[in-house]
């Protein structure tokens, strides 16, 4: 069971990966890519263990909730993206330091979300047995 609900979020994931990768007009880089899809993965995967399955089941999984929970968050994660701007009057140093502490705020924040799904993944699978 944990290897079929893996499979699922993670195919319901590389589709709302390249989702939001083909709707970005411009480029984003490698390390953006797969920190959406890790996000996608393990998010979907735990709102697939936690919330109450719905709709139709492929293999003995309920997909569906596995799917909503991907899309949401897809959707979440564009807006997000798409409101962000990089101001154009800061002088270029202050916009590279800015970046970097960005950047560095974002791997702590990235850093503690994994932990926190994989924390709700035991969690879940546990409390199912």
């Amino acid at each position: 069971m944990i290897f079929g609900d893996f499979l699922i979020a993670l195919i319901i994931s590389l589709f709302f990966t390249i989702v939001l990768v083909a709707s970005r007009q411009k480029h984003r880089s490698w390390k953006k890519i797969i920190t959406i899809f890790f996000i996608l993965l393990f998010a979907s995967w735990a709102g697939g263990v936690w919330i109450t399955p719905v709709g139709p089941a492929f293999l003995g999984i309920y997909w569906l909730s596995f799917f909503i929970v991907a899309l949401i968050l897809s959707l979440v994660l564009e807006t997000v993206s798409a409101l962000h701007a990089s101001p154009s009057d800061v002088a270029e140093k202050d916009t590279i330091k800015e970046e970097e502490s960005i950047e560095v705020l974002i791997s702590i924040s990235f850093l503690l979300l994994l932990i926190i799904f994989i924390g709700v993944l035991i969690i879940g699978y546990i409390n199912r047995t």
